[in-house]
């Protein structure tokens, strides 16, 4: 297997149909690839959702709630593919998402990690390009492809985390590993009311304190 696609769900039963579908319905070879949905004990219907898709996608189911670093790590771990990429259940991707970024890291072995640039949908479906910068890569931590080896050399996501885990990640990532921005809008990032990215000053005091932690200068 080359490529692991990875969702995490928690509550997403109007979204997650939407973005196991969009990591399905590529170019990549479907041999090529798996996309495994780990879901964070739900109370609402995104377990059978995800259940509906049969042997397409690899369900996992959490024992309890224990958030997305938890979520994801799990995913890492039943993951076959040399390549990881993860998706919140709420986003989703161009049909082109995965060849592209695969064949980046295929042909370059300097490169650590690829990323993409952005749509941004709310929740009135209206979308609005949104060009990255590694800055922005670390608030947001979408539309990456990382090499899996990678990963587990720098020990996952740290599971105490339960927000600004993709920026603790991330930071950790690059002190070892080079990444390549590929001019692309082929994630999705869908922007709700009250989600994680809109808890700003929760995110802040988080984003300080791993700052303190890994010893980043401004």
């Amino acid at each position: 297997m080359k490529v692991s696609v990875i969702i995490t769900c928690y509550n997403l039963e109007e979204h997650i149909a939407r973005a196991i579908n969009s990591c399905l319905n590529q170019t990549m070879p479907e041999a090529d690839y798996e996309v495994i949905v780990v879901d964070d004990m739900s109370t609402d219907r995104s377990w059978d959702i995800v259940k509906g898709f049969g042997s397409l996608v690899v369900p996992v189911r959490m024992n309890q709630n224990s958030g997305v670093s938890a979520a994801s790590n799990i995913g890492i771990r039943e993951a076959s593919g040399e390549y990881i990429v993860r998706v919140d259940g709420d986003d989703f991707i161009n049909k082109n998402f995965i060849l592209s970024m695969y064949e980046v890291l295929k042909w370059n072995n300097d490169i650590g990690f690829v990323y993409c640039d952005h749509i941004v949908v709310n929740e009135n479906l209206e979308r609005k390009q949104s060009l990255n910068t590694l800055d922005m890569l670390l608030d947001h931590g979408a539309g990456i492809m990382f090499r899996k080896r990678y990963l587990e050399s720098i020990g996952l996501y740290d599971e105490s985390l339960r927000n600004r885990e993709d920026y603790d990640l991330i930071l950790r990532y690059i002190k070892n590993f080079n990444g390549y921005h590929l001019r692309l809008p082929y994630y999705r990032y869908f922007k709700r009311l009250g989600s994680l990215s809109s808890l700003s000053s929760e995110r802040e005091a988080l984003k300080k304190k791993i700052d303190e932690d890994q010893n980043v200068t401004s």
